[in-house]
């Protein structure tokens, strides 16, 4: 497929492109997170039990962190990706594709923002948010039996969308888009501007050698 010339005249393209990239960067941390629970086979010393509800709460503020960030690029790369739909005939279908899968977190975003809706009204509480975003069971009493905590492609964004197939939208929109305007290429302007240099000097050079 024939890279599209006109590309470098439209930023919006190179800023989708970065919020999907930067998108894609922040779900792949998402699925590096993991917490250890202490052994159900061993007593649970009081020492073990505050340590583990610290790594708990940092775990949980690394995720909710990563999430609100994730969902902030996944939102400015809607909008570009909107603004685009109108121009970019070759793009409509992916576009349209890329709008829908995203819609569901347009919705979860003014709540994620609200301290007062958090977790979608059932509390601001560990086990709430765990129970939303499926990393234990919706009708989990509590972490018993469970070795750990990671979070995996099923792991629910906002409490909506499973992350594996927002990467995987992701992924695709933003190879389509490299793929049709070069996205990670040097740009021609570029190019162009570093060799100016090198004639005004060969100019000068002439100059005095005359």
């Amino acid at each position: 497929m024939t890279v599209s010339a006109p590309a470098t005249r439209h930023p919006s393209i190179y800023l989708l492109g970065d919020h999907l990239d930067a998108a894609l960067a922040m779900g792949e941390d998402l699925l590096t997170e993991k917490v250890a629970l202490a052994d159900a086979a061993q007593p649970l010393t009081m020492a073990r039990l505050v340590r583990q509800n610290r790594e708990l709460a940092e775990f949980l503020t690394t995720v909710r962190t990563l999430e609100l960030s994730l969902t902030a690029r996944l939102l400015q790369a809607r909008k570009w990706a909107e603004e685009m739909r109108r121009r970019e005939v070759r793009l409509k279908p992916l576009i349209a594709l890329f709008v829908a899968g995203t819609a569901p977190l347009v919705d979860a975003a003014m709540e994620l923002g609200d301290t007062t809706m958090r977790d979608f009204d059932t509390g601001d509480t560990a086990f709430a948010f765990l129970r939303s975003r499926a990393l234990i069971a919706r009708d989990a009493a509590g972490l018993e039996r469970l070795a750990d905590l990671r979070v995996g492609e099923n792991y629910l964004v906002a409490g909506r969308v499973h992350l594996g197939t927002l990467l995987d939208l992701v992924a695709t929109f933003l190879d389509s888009l490299d793929l049709l305007y070069d996205l990670y290429g040097e740009p021609a302007e570029t190019e162009a501007s570093a060799a100016l240099p090198t004639e005004a000097n060969t100019s000068a050079e002439t100059t005095r050698a005359t």
